[in-house]
C-alpha cells in the first residue's frame, strides 16, 4: 500500500488447483460427438500451455459484503479490502471471470493470437467458484508489483481486524490520499450476514471498533 501497488501473484499457487486448465486431448462438437485433435492442433495446445505459465493475475472482486470471500482472502476476517475507482479507459483491462462446468476450449483456429487464445484460459473457473464475482488483470508476467488499476477510495476491515493494525494502515492510507474512506464489517443481529460501517472522520476511528465480531 506505501508503494501504490498490487501484487502479481502466480495463478498455480492458489488454492484452486484447476487454475489455467483447458481441454487439450478431445472435445465434444456441435452434434455432442467426441473429435480428437489433429497433431498440429495438439501442438498448439502444447505451446499455448507452456506460454500461459509465465502468466501472472491480479484478482478482484465486485462484491466486499461476501462472507465466504472473507474468510477465503481476508485472512478469516482479520484482513482488509481495497476499494478502487477504476477509469473508464482501464476497465478493458479488467477481465469478468467466466464460471463453467467444462475447461475452455482454446487452440483449434488455424489463425490465432495467443495472447486472444489464453485469456479465456486464465479468466475461466469452475462454476463453483461463482460467489466470487470476480474481475482480473491478466500480465505476461508474475511475482512483481504492478500499479493499482485506479484511486484507492476506501478500505474496508474485516470484522476480526486487530485494532492497531486498523490505526497502522489508516495512517498509511491518508499519506497517499487524505480523503480516504474507513470502513470496517459488522455482523448483522439476528441474520447470517454481514453489514459496512463507514467512520465520518478518517482521523478518528471509533472506540467500539475494538471489538471483535461486533453485532450492529
Amino acid at each position: 500500500m506505501s508503494n501504490q501497488k498490487n501484487w502479481v501473484a502466480d495463478p498455480f499457487e492458489f488454492n484452486d488447483p484447476f487454475e489455467f486448465s483447458l481441454i487439450d486431448k478431445y472435445y465434444h462438437n456441435n452434434k455432442g460427438k467426441i473429435e480428437h485433435f489433429e497433431k498440429e492442433h495438439l501442438e498448439r495446445i502444447k505451446s499455448i500451455e507452456d506460454e500461459i505459465s509465465l502468466y501472472g493475475v491480479v484478482c478482484y472482486s465486485s462484491d466486499y459484503i461476501n462472507n465466504l470471500l472473507w474468510a477465503h482472502y481476508g485472512d478469516n476476517h482479520k484482513g482488509m479490502c481495497l476499494v478502487f475507482d477504476v477509469p473508464e479507459e482501464k476497465v478493458p483491462s479488467l477481465y469478468k471471470v467466466s464460471y463453467s462446468k467444462k475447461f475452455p476450449l482454446v487452440g483449434i483456429t488455424e489463425k490465432s493470437e495467443s495472447y486472444k487464445e489464453i485469456i479465456p484460459v486464465v479468466t475461466s473457473k469452475s462454476i463453483d467458484w461463482s460467489y466470487e464475482e470476480e474481475y482480473r488483470e491478466v500480465f505476461i508476467m508474475k511475482n512483481m508489483l504492478n500499479d493499482y488499476p485506479g484511486e484507492l477510495t476506501e478500505i474496508i476491515f474485516g470484522c476480526r481486524t486487530p485494532f492497531d493494525d486498523i490505526q497502522i494502515v489508516r495512517d498509511i492510507a491518508i499519506s497517499k490520499n487524505k480523503d480516504i474512506k474507513i470502513s470496517k464489517m459488522h455482523i448483522a443481529q439476528n441474520q447470517y450476514q454481514l453489514m459496512k460501517g463507514t467512520t465520518g472522520n478518517n482521523m478518528e476511528i471509533p472506540e467500539f471498533w475494538k471489538l471483535k465480531n461486533l453485532k450492529m
